[in-house]
């Protein structure tokens, strides 16, 4: 659920200036920009944290086909190695975007974000190993 009211006028205004916005939505950030001449709204959320590791069941997750019900916006994962972070993309057309819209795209890109960070904690927790120790 987005957290915060804004004024979508003013997102746009800025958005068209080449700003990149920070909205809330289930205390994650989702950063929103366009590219491409502004015909493009991009949106970004990093999705998993890695401490200074990506486990191997979390990086043998993204290689397949997952999808949660009914998305009806495409997204795609990237990987940042440097700072050991998965972060969900969504690219998709700005033209004649209306407040509408936006607000639907942002609820599902952040419902899609949730979904990613509990299926891939899960994987991260399944790669824990568990050491007895002697005492």
């Amino acid at each position: 659920m987005l957290k915060e009211h804004y004024n979508f006028r003013e997102v746009i205004k800025n958005l068209v200036l080449g700003d990149i916005i920070q909205l809330t939505f289930d205390r994650e950030n989702v950063s929103i920009c366009f590219v491409e001449d502004a015909s493009k709204l991009s949106l970004t959320t990093p999705v998993y944290f890695g401490s200074n590791y990506i486990p191997a069941g979390v990086r043998h997750s993204l290689s397949h086909k997952f999808s949660f019900p009914h998305p009806s916006i495409k997204t795609f994962l990237t990987i940042d190695e440097q700072e050991f972070k998965i972060h969900l993309n969504y690219l998709g057309d700005a033209e004649f975007l209306n407040q509408h819209q936006f607000d639907e795209i942002i609820e599902e890109f952040g419902t899609i974000a949730e979904n990613w960070r509990l299926f891939l904690d899960e994987k991260d927790r399944n790669d824990l190993v568990y050491v007895k120790a002697k005492l």
